[in-house]
């Protein structure tokens, strides 16, 4: 089995290949990485035409790979996932999906934690989607530390673990029951935010399962 993997950052691609090795070590992984995609979409503070067009260019080159399932490993990317659907024949799934999904059918008040601009309104917007389709209610609080993520890229991933702890414990003060660190780049930050005593979420495992789900035909 191939799955292929779309990746806004380098940072990204240890956390989700470290969760394959541990969850599925036979199957053979595709990194499809741009980094400008990421940087470009802080920059403009969201998305437009470019970044749907780059998104669909990338998801046409995992493709033609000829991996069976794709996974959009970028918070930036992953609410329009739906969109790029239409332009490919292999399944693709959003890396965060299984996480808010059980964020929304297990928690009421739900703090979100990202470090760059775009991923916490994403995710914010995401969770309220989902909470619809299921018929939930749910209140979402937001903290961004851009500062966090310029750290992680230096090589200071202690210094990276602080500061989203420190954004959690905010979430925590205002009574958030449950702390999503919404990119998959803040998941070394998992055992450090955990140490406030709130259940603390990350996608890279979650996501692995169901995208194996999926690329068997399950």
């Amino acid at each position: 089995m191939k799955i292929g993997i779309i990746h806004a950052t380098s940072n990204a691609v240890p956390p989700l290949n470290d969760a394959f090795k541990s969850l599925a070590p036979n199957v053979t992984i595709f990194n499809f990485v741009d980094e400008y995609l990421q940087y470009y979409a802080n920059q403009i503070k969201g998305i437009d035409d470019k970044v749907h067009r780059d998104f669909v260019n990338m998801a046409i080159t995992a493709q033609e790979a000829k991996v069976d399932a794709i996974i959009v490993a970028c918070t930036v990317l992953t609410p329009i996932v739906d969109i790029v659907k239409p332009f490919i024949t292999v399944p693709i799934i959003a890396v965060d999906q299984p996480m808010l999904e059980s964020a929304v059918n297990n928690y009421r008040k739900i703090g979100v934690v990202a470090t760059n601009a775009p991923s916490g309104p994403a995710t914010k917007a995401q969770l309220e989607k989902i909470a619809g389709k299921f018929g939930k209610e749910i209140e979402v609080d937001t903290e961004i530390d851009i500062q966090a993520m310029t750290e992680l890229k230096a090589g200071n991933e202690e210094e990276h673990n602080r500061l989203n702890a420190l954004a959690a414990e905010k979430l925590k003060q205002r009574g958030c029951e449950v702390i999503i660190l919404a990119q998959i780049t803040q998941a070394s930050a998992e055992s450090k935010t955990k140490e406030l005593g709130l259940p603390v979420l990350t996608s890279p495992k979650e996501a692995v399962k169901e995208v194996l789900r999926i690329a068997v035909g399950d």
